[in-house]
């Protein structure tokens, strides 16, 4: 018969041992708690970032009052700047002549126009071109002008005339387009108070800060460059 030697120390229980604990001078196995800085204080929080405007597609909005060139003014407006008188000028002036061409056409079939046949006693004969019913195709006019408008300032933002002259007309406090029925109320407007000696065409010049002639007042649109610089 054998006798074992004497019986060292068991192992405790794996399941209830304690935990092992580094030693005192070695970080935690984890690595170190991450490091978020220090909070900014009261009155140096970062400007937010620039938002893009809505008149122009993906693109940030200029700051009002900066400079800008080509014509056209700093202004409290969406994107910051105005069109140039000029510029709107030169586009309703292209779409006057747009719409003309149907409204002549329409005239010259209803007899809106017709010449008279003057002799002198040497007999010495002229032909002259007459316009008569001028109410009737200056309602047409207004009437086109109208469905004109409501289409392609309410939809896309600018006329063929706007397209060429590099502007659009947009919301003034928003940039987005105005919809149909404010596009059809601000050229209503524009033709009615246009009739009153002109008037209505220059009452953008009454407003020095926004340009906004009586049809944009009833709108609630402002003119502004089609792009922005650069």
């Amino acid at each position: 018969m054998t006798s074992s030697g004497p019986e060292g120390p068991q192992d405790p229980d794996p399941w209830t041992r304690p935990p092992q604990q580094p030693p005192p001078d070695q970080p935690p196995p984890y690595g170190p708690p991450p490091q978020y800085g220090q909070p900014p204080q009261y009155g140096q929080y970062p400007p937010p970032p620039q938002q893009p405007y809505a008149g122009y597609a993906g693109g940030p909005m200029p700051p009002a009052g900066s400079a800008y060139g080509y014509g056209y003014a700093a202004a409290p407006v969406p994107g910051g700047r105005l069109a140039g008188m000029g510029a709107r000028f030169g586009g309703l002036l292209l779409d006057t002549l747009i719409l003309s061409v149907p409204v002549g056409i329409i005239g010259a079939f209803t007899g809106a126009f017709h010449t008279s046949r003057n002799c002198d006693p040497g007999e010495t004969c002229t032909k002259t071109l007459q316009f008569t019913g001028a109410w009737g195709l200056d309602l047409i006019g207004l009437v086109l002008g109208i469905a004109y408008s409501a289409f392609f300032v309410g939809t896309q933002g600018q006329t063929p005339g706007h397209r060429a002259a590099k502007i659009r007309v947009v919301d003034v406090n928003t940039g987005a387009l105005i919809g149909p029925g404010r596009a059809a109320l601000r050229w209503l407007v524009m033709g009615v108070t246009g009739a009153i000696c002109t008037l209505g065409y220059w009452s953008p010049f009454f407003d020095s800060q926004r340009r906004q002639g009586w049809h944009d007042k009833a709108a609630s649109s402002v003119v502004i460059p089609a792009r922005p610089p650069g």
